[in-house]
């Protein structure tokens, strides 16, 4: 191909805008085109559908400027086997090489700019903000039945932002600080949420501002913008079930534990009970019972039978040597919190009958 008569040229990693064009693909709009965007230094896809709408530039080897319209499809189906390097250039047509050889697609002119949102809620960085939703998406509720429980709130509060996620179950929150402009929370449905994780750790590290007004949220950096409307329900009042203390603060070691609960996942229960220096995990998986033992350190019993698969997930997430529990009484919900981080999580008692 002749390149020089090109109105834009971009060449940019085939396994980068394929993450990119699957991102587009799991929002499910009810839309086939993207538009293609060529800037210089950088490519950029947009789409919108209702009040639903995301766009992705990624860093690339670009020159020129062109916008145009594109079979979502057609990228897919382009991008499927490659791995290097691809060009994409257009001169009245819509030119893709890859390793493989030269797609020719017709050019179709387009422009898209999604809606802005004025008011600023938050900002923060863009590993902070990704570092707290891997260790919150696994506590949401998956089913839109739940549809109060259905996401992640985001609360902004004078100390800074508070991001909370609860199945009804278990319920974990972190800490983390950014530059609040107002005190408000936003919930972020679980679809969102999850693709707002895909993009953040797709785009370079950013800072990225949360928006909101009465009737659309905008999750935006230099490198995307993410517009959805905003839910009309509130997250529950969670802090009504937080602790204020506890009788039993107890120190393990985190994969000592994580051990120990792993190889008890064949059972739907298991018994957590302080006896001495350890801590015995009782259960049952067919016909026979098991015991594990974890060493444990600090004052206070423990006694209370919970999900093994919840406590897996709230030590799974968490990035410690050690892990306090914290404890009421029996049949009381068990708090875990790691040495070192600003998550909490709290995992719900199976009752006793």
């Amino acid at each position: 191909m002749n390149t020089n008569i090109a109105t834009s040229i971009a060449r940019i990693r085939g396994t980068q805008l394929k993450k990119a064009v699957m991102l587009f693909s799991k929002m499910k709009l009810n839309t086939p085109q993207v538009i293609l965007s060529i800037r210089q230094g950088s490519l950029g896809i947009t789409a919108m559908y209702g009040g639903t709408g995301l766009n992705v530039i990624l860093p690339s080897d670009s020159i020129g400027k062109d916008d145009c319209e594109i079979e979502l499809q057609n990228l897919k189906d382009i991008l499927s086997g490659v791995k290097g390097i691809i060009e994409i250039a257009t001169n009245g047509s819509v030119i893709i090489n890859t390793e493989t050889g030269e797609i020719v697609l017709p050019f179709t002119p387009g422009k898209l700019s999604l809606p802005s949102v004025k008011s600023e809620v938050v900002s923060l960085g863009s590993r902070e903000l990704l570092k707290s939703l891997t260790k919150l998406l696994p506590f949401s509720a998956t089913s839109e039945n739940k549809r109060n429980l259905f996401g992640v709130l985001a609360e902004a509060q004078g100390s800074g932002l508070r991001l909370v996620a609860s199945d009804g179950f278990r319920l974990g929150y972190v800490d983390t600080t950014g530059v609040i402009t107002k005190s408000e929370a936003v919930m972020i449905p679980l679809q969102f949420a999850k693709l707002l994780q895909g993009i953040l750790k797709l785009v370079p590290e950013c800072e990225v501002s949360i928006r909101a007004d009465k009737s659309a949220v905008k999750i935006q950096s230099e490198y995307f913008e993410l517009v959805f409307p905003r839910p009309d329900f509130d997250f529950p009042d969670y802090k009504r079930i937080l602790p204020s203390g506890f009788k039993s603060e107890l120190k393990v070691n985190r994969e000592e534990l994580l051990e120990a609960i792993n190889r008890s996942l064949g059972t739907e229960n298991v018994r957590l009970t302080r006896e001495g220096g350890v801590i015995n995990i009782t259960g049952k998986i067919g016909e026979g019972n098991f015991v594990h033992k974890v060493s444990v350190a600090g004052e206070g019993e423990l006694k209370a039978t919970f999900n093994p698969k919840f406590l897996r997930d709230a030590i799974v997430a968490m990035d410690t040597e050690l892990v306090t529990m914290g404890f009421i009484e029996t049949n009381s919900p068990l708090q875990l919190v790691p040495e070192e981080g600003e998550e909490k999580y709290i995992i719900m008692p199976i009752r006793d009958i």
